[in-house]
């Protein structure tokens, strides 16, 4: 059993900090929009490929720009990388070609350091495909703007549609919601319920456009919403806001609160200093998970009922565990560091999740490049990833499935319970 996260405590954080300011390029539309999602052919172009090498982008988060913002302990990634590729292109590279990586910090707070980012690895690098990992809309840079090859990063079919060049990651940007609404009532939590939905403004499309139509097609129309658009910096602003949100939901006898991506890291402290007690239903409970490691006593009364869906990544995770060996053997200095993040106490920052995501992204390039053979190029490599079919993707329990209507690899969610034995979330025991 382990706690539920698509992404783990230290992505929560940078996925908090970069709620402080719109990110990323600005989506530009074109006529041939959706060609991408429609699944039409790809240019037969191939920049960066050689008869001999494959030279690819990665993008990593900068955490010196939000060290005021986030309690991380920041890796070496590039060093990471290069130990994983190098192991790749020991072993013969990718259909003969070995990878030569080039590399860009991603400032998750500053649009305009995002944008030169993408400009360095597109245009100045000329890259046949960028790998890493993405806030909200930053992909578009990479797959619209620039029009190249893209691993990682939340893909949502809405944002896909705009993409003119070939994208495949793991997040499904929000569009598994949908689902993990309907395990939520499979499982007998909605049903009677007076039901309040919220977000922070930065997923409330995800509750809009996902959450509140499939609870409307199970026939329950939330009796109040809300979305914290308070500045995430103003502690002030965002207690009152709360406040009011409480005070809205207990005079509308709300029983239930679905609490939709981060916003439950300000949620759960509010609802402590109240005696508002709702039952608790959590589409992202890492928040909740970095709440309760905490310093001080939490009232788990709070978790009372309280249910969870999403994605099973276990730090013991096999293809985790190999990525790691083959880290401490090529960086012995970090061995110490390369641990799961939630054995570390909650006064001490975390270890960024670096190991992991470059686990990830590289094997889902690798097993696409190579199921597109010899003759490489965006054609073939985006035909290869609609083929794939079911991939082992590491750290994930689940396995991806890559389809011309799954790009995003549709990992399956999973249904979550509170144990507060051990103060997390835990699949249910059959």
């Amino acid at each position: 059993m382990s706690l539920p996260r698509t992404r783990r405590r230290a992505a929560a954080l940078i996925a908090t900090a970069a709620a402080l300011v719109v990110t990323a390029c600005t989506a530009e539309s074109k006529d041939d929009a959706g060609q991408a999602a429609s699944g039409a052919p790809m240019p037969r172009i191939a920049p960066g490929v050689t008869d001999t090498t494959i030279k690819i982008g990665i993008a990593y988060p900068d955490y010196e720009a939000i060290k005021a913002y986030v309690k991380i302990d920041p890796l070496p990634t590039e060093d990471i990388y290069n130990a994983l590729i190098k192991k790749i292109n020991d072993s013969g590279g990718i259909n003969g070609r070995k990878i030569v990586p080039v590399y860009g910090k991603l400032n998750m707070i500053s649009p305009a350091s995002a944008q030169e980012t993408c400009v360095k690895l597109t245009e100045d690098e000329d890259v046949f495909a960028v790998l890493g990992a993405f806030n909200t809309d930053q992909p578009l840079c990479y797959v619209q703007t620039h029009e190249t090859a893209l691993i990682g990063g939340p893909l949502p079919k809405k944002t896909y549609a705009l993409a003119q060049a070939p994208w495949f990651s793991e997040l499904q940007g929000g569009d598994e919601l949908d689902k993990g609404v309907g395990l939520l009532a499979a499982n007998g939590q909605l049903a009677g319920k007076r039901v309040a939905v919220m977000s922070n403004v930065a997923d409330q499309a995800q509750m809009k456009d996902h959450v509140i139509p499939a609870l409307q097609a199970l026939g329950i129309t939330p009796v109040e919403t809300g979305v914290l658009d308070a500045p995430a910096q103003d502690a002030a602003a965002v207690a009152q806001q709360m406040g009011v949100f409480i005070q809205k939901f207990q005079s509308s006898n709300v029983d239930t609160v679905l609490s939709v991506g981060y916003v439950s890291g300000v949620l759960l402290p509010a609802l402590e200093k109240s005696k508002f007690r709702p039952r608790l239903m959590l589409t992202e409970p890492l928040a909740a998970a970095t709440f309760l490691r905490s310093p001080g006593q939490h009232d788990l009364a709070m978790f009372n009922g309280a249910a969870a869906v999403g994605f099973d990544i276990p730090w013991n995770d096999p293809g985790t565990q190999e990525c790691v060996a083959t880290v401490s053997a090529a960086i012995p200095t970090i061995k110490d560091k390369l641990v799961d993040p939630d054995s570390v106490p909650a006064d001490k920052p975390a270890p960024d999740d670096s190991p992991r995501t470059a686990c990830r992204n590289l094997a889902l390039f690798k097993a696409i490049a190579e199921k597109a053979g010899r003759d490489l190029n965006y054609e073939t490599f985006q035909n290869a990833g609609f083929t794939l079919g079911t991939f082992d993707l590491p750290t994930y329990t689940a396995p991806a499935t890559y389809t011309r209507d799954t790009p995003n690899g549709a990992v399956p969610q999973q249904f979550f319970v509170f144990d507060p034995a051990l103060r997390t979330f835990v699949l249910p025991k059959s």
